[in-house]
């Protein structure tokens, strides 16, 4: 759960959790461990959500979402999702008795296990970046017990730009792009409907841009464009086109468009953070310099991206040759990279052409299998 400063009831749940982590610190000394595995992000999504319902299938495995959200915690709750409320009893047994707890991002006061108790900590972050990191960005991770990535290369940029030790570091794939590879019984009609999409046979753009990042003054749209006039553009490529539009801003990019267009739909990330979901359904993604281009690699789908400007201050992780697709400059460019894109046709959406294909190979090697969410619960079976 993201802390909003103005929200008193944020407050409120980080000081009970805060309090329960207390005492799980004192308890874990008199108390034996068992099985359990706490899971703790923002939401249960991503890699995290993808390793939990693979453990489904294994009774020797007990996982638990953590969270400090409570209407979220009566969301999952009703789902029949294991979870439990940080700031209750339940949060506190939780913690008392877990042998390990996997985290996408930070740890909010949970952070005071890593110090004071035999709890082991794994992390599977939540994308591949563009972003530079050094080993300043890692503080907390760096003191974990096991850092798990999408493979070998990307264990060597944790460790020769990230800073971390080789040991701790596994590569097990991305248990969340699992279901970009074996889709199973997922349907279009069904993902539609699931939007309140108007199920129709028209292409699905995505538009999916990176937040401001580094840079304070960064604009969510390209080209000197003002949002409406921006998703105005949009409109009008869409009546041309057939096509629809999905705006899907980054989860701190606090900005949705107050105007409403035709044919432009927005799909935020609070209300639908399950992003893998979303790229079954998009036929073409627009990008710039946002992670979300590793996942749609996978599927072999037209792709843009947008030549602006990167916003990051330290520099890159991967750099600007591991972008793919057709680029654009300018609006003009922009509308012919759509117009080339929609007109696709079947066979040349499946195929593969080399630069896509070095990328992937470089940056999944052999783990984009569908079996990610697998491996990473057969070492958790090691753990416990």
């Amino acid at each position: 759960m993201k802390i909003h400063k103005v929200n008193p009831w944020h407050w409120l749940w980080l000081v009970l959790l805060t309090l329960n982590t207390l005492l799980a610190v004192v308890l874990r000394r008199f108390i034996a461990s068992d099985n359990r595995v706490v899971l703790y992000a923002h939401k249960l999504n991503g890699n995290l959500g993808a390793i939990y319902r693979e453990s489904l299938k294994y009774d020797e495995l007990s996982l638990t979402y953590l969270t400090m959200d409570y209407s979220y915690y009566r969301q999952l709750k009703s789902e029949g999702v294991s979870v439990v409320w940080a700031g209750s009893p339940q949060g506190l047994i939780l913690l008392v008795k877990a042998k390990a707890l996997i985290s996408d991002h930070g740890l909010h006061s949970l952070v005071l296990l890593l110090d004071y108790s035999s709890l082991k900590f794994i992390d599977v972050w939540h994308g591949i970046p563009f972003k530079g990191f050094d080993k300043s960005d890692f503080k907390v991770q760096h003191r974990y017990d096991e850092i798990w990535v999408a493979s070998n290369f990307m264990a060597d940029l944790y460790e020769n730009k990230f800073g971390f030790k080789r040991e701790k570091l596994k590569a097990v794939g991305y248990a969340r792009t699992d279901v970009l590879i074996n889709p199973g019984a997922i349907c279009r009609n069904e993902l539609m409907r699931e939007y309140d999409f108007p199920v129709a046979d028209k292409k699905i753009v995505l538009y999916a841009p990176t937040w401001k990042q580094d840079d304070t003054a960064r604009s969510l749209y390209p080209f000197g464009m003002v949002e409406a006039e921006f998703l105005h553009a949009l409109s009008q490529m869409a009546e041309e086109q057939n096509c629809l539009f999905l705006i899907r801003m980054h989860l701190n990019a606090t900005s949705e468009h107050r105007e409403r267009f035709d044919n432009v739909y927005t799909v935020p990330a609070d209300k639908y953070p399950d992003t893998e979901r979303l790229l079954l359904l998009s036929d073409i993604l627009i990008y710039d310099w946002s992670s979300i281009a590793f996942d749609f690699l996978l599927l072999d789908r037209p792709t843009i991206y947008l030549d602006v400007p990167p916003p990051f201050r330290k520099g890159f992780s991967l750099d600007g040759s591991y972008r793919y697709g057709e680029a654009a400059t300018d609006l003009a460019g922009f509308k012919l990279a759509i117009a080339n894109a929609v007109e696709t046709s079947e066979a040349g959406r499946l195929s593969v052409d080399e630069r896509r294909k070095m990328i992937k190979t470089i940056v999944y090697e052999s783990y984009a299998d569908g079996s990610s969410s697998d491996r990473a619960c057969k070492e958790l079976f090691r753990i416990v």
